[in-house]
């Protein structure tokens, strides 16, 4: 018995229907066609519903209902497919001329009363809920539903009083043992709770209820008693899945691994079992590096299973390609998702993993590419966009890249995080070309919306510093960068290197000392420039041996050079 009402409760009728071709509806209905005609094309759309092409059946129903059909399955039909798009307000509008056209129809009524619950109007649920049970006193599930609602309107009164009417129409089972249960773990009395079920397993156990027991005594580090229970499960039903992954966590917290990986290995290689289950459960475990590292070699196997069982699953895809790429297998990685993209080319999601794999991989011209290819699928997508324009930049065509973050200011209006982030980057990219004019009007503009746009006052103020000119006010703005981060050794770097150039190279030295411990000695930039600090200030030989470590780190800046000049200056 479920906790929650099912809003899809469908009736399948197996229909065969050999159909060459059709034609598109007639303009016009003769008196003498008409009926007929509607048929025709009521049975082309219940094919069509049957055999899935959904978008094709909503087209034809939502035609006849223009047309004014008196078919009710045709509103019925057609509120079924608005709850599958998630429209309740457009399926309950159908379901309620359904329900006129045929009020003594028990499906329709039900349906009717599921798509109100979903709503929130559960007095009007209610209502249809009663009157339905007067008339079909042996019909269980409405007692279920019924339960639910009174649960959701916390009339927990009228909820076991339903449940008392349900098992004297049915006896005692699964079901009913659950929900009483259930609902005494609503009331609070999870001792109570428990105790119940204790006693109902003795009489009425199932392989559900015996899990249900083991999952608590687990949940109360009571180990054996958990795998009494687990063992008395799949001694009922040795398939029970349920069962044999509780048994699996026990001997996983008791590091029993060999007994652990026997049971996860099939429970991963199951396709019945729920796949975003399988993906919390595995996202949890590779969190935990260190056991990943342990037992790579098995968790490489659970990680196969799950992909195997559901290949076509876009998460588990997804899961098991950042699992490859933690274990240093990009090319794999990448393999796996081309193969989803294809499967799901009209995906955004699908997409966006592919894109994101590429961004992480650095794979920068194929980043354009593949970009372009979303954008054909979305037009005017903004992640899709960006990561465009960041491939641009990375591959260095700058002006591409300004023409598509301009195009994203354009397109993020109303959306002010965008705006600001936006105008950062063409600071930024400006800057790289040249046009410094550009770029300090675009780091103004992004000041105005944003004055601690923490990014934008690092590089303004740098860019600035390395004009040499206005450092009073590159000061100030870098200086509320190290009071937002103090530990963050970019923004050390530009704070430090603007007090030098103020000549405060003493406190300039203090400031990229403090750098250096944060990341700042991996840094050939930082490490440059803190030997021209300890230059200035005559520390020459502690000058020295950090120019040889930056050039170490980056020949490319050329300070080997600087040195022997250097030296020469200092004799």
């Amino acid at each position: 018995m479920s906790r929650y009402p099912t809003i899809h409760r469908i009736i399948f009728f197996s229909i065969i229907i050999t159909l060459l071709t059709i034609s598109p509806f007639p303009k016009e209905l003769t008196a003498q066609t008409k009926e007929g005609s509607e048929q025709f094309y009521y049975l082309e759309g219940l094919r069509q519903y049957n055999i899935g092409s959904l978008g094709e059946a909503q087209k034809i129903f939502d035609e006849l209902i223009k047309r004014g059909t008196k078919n009710d399955a045709i509103y019925y039909y057609s509120a079924n497919l608005s709850l599958q798009k998630g429209d309740f307000a457009r399926a309950l509008l159908l379901m309620e001329t359904a329900v006129k056209m045929d009020p003594q129809n028990y499906w329709y009524r039900v349906q009717l009363a599921q798509i109100l619950a979903a709503q929130n109007k559960l007095d009007q649920a209610t209502k249809i809920y009663e009157e339905l049970l007067e008339m079909y006193p042996q019909k269980t599930e409405l007692y279920d539903d019924m339960i639910d609602i009174y649960i959701q309107q916390k009339n927990i009164a009228k909820a076991w009083k339903v449940l008392d009417q349900i098992e004297k129409v049915v006896g005692k089972n699964e079901a009913t043992g659950l929900t009483r249960y259930n609902l005494l773990v609503y009331e609070n009395k999870k001792e109570e709770a428990f105790k119940y079920l204790e006693e109902f397993d003795k009489e009425f156990g199932t392989p559900r209820t015996a899990t249900l027991l083991g999952d608590i005594h687990s949940g109360r580090q009571k180990d054996t008693l958990a795998l009494e229970y687990y063992s008395k499960a799949l001694t009922m039903d040795p398939t029970y899945i349920p069962a044999s992954f509780g048994m699996a966590e026990v001997f996983r917290i008791r590091s029993q691994f060999d007994l652990y990986f026997e049971r996860a290995f099939p429970f991963m290689a199951n396709p019945e079992i729920d796949s975003k289950m399988k993906v919390s459960y595995m996202t949890e475990i590779l969190s935990s590096q260190k056991f990943v590292q342990t037992f790579t070699p098995q968790v490489d196997t659970m990680m196969s299973n799950l992909y195997l069982a559901h290949p076509t699953d876009t998460s588990v895809a997804y899961t098991y390609a950042l699992y490859l790429v933690q274990t240093s297998r990009t090319d794999q990685a990448m393999m796996v998702l081309d193969k989803n993209l294809k499967a799901h080319y009209t995906s955004k999601e699908a997409h966006k993993q592919y894109l994101s794999l590429l961004y992480y991989m650095e794979s920068w011209d194929k980043l354009v590419i593949c970009s372009d290819s979303a954008l054909t699928v979305l037009p005017k997508n903004r992640d899709f966009m960006e990561l465009k324009g960041i491939g641009l930049l990375q591959s260095q065509r700058i002006p591409e890249s300004i023409v598509i973050f301009k195009e994203l200011l354009t397109l993020a209006k109303g959306d002010s995080a965008s705006t600001v982030r936006n105008l950062s980057v063409l600071g930024d990219l400006y800057y790289q070309i040249g046009n410094k004019k550009e770029s300090f009007s675009y780091y103004r503009k992004t000041l105005s919306k944003e004055p601690k746009h923490i990014a934008t006052l690092n590089n303004y103020a740098y860019y600035l510093s390395l004009e040499n000119k206005d450092l009073k006010r590159a000061h100030e703005m870098s200086k509320k960068t190290i009071e937002a981060e103090p530990n963050n050794p970019t923004y050390l770097d530009t704070y430090a290197w603007i007090l030098h150039l103020m000549g405060m190279n003493i406190e300039a030295r203090a400031i990229l000392k403090h750098a250096m411990i944060y990341g700042g000695n991996e840094n050939a930039a930082i490490l440059d420039h803190y030997s021209e600090v300890l230059y200035a200030l005559k520390e020459y030989d502690l000058a020295y041996i950090y120019w040889n470590q930056a050039d170490k780190l980056d020949p490319s800046l050329g300070i080997a050079a600087k040195m022997v000049k250097k030296r020469g200056e200092a004799k």
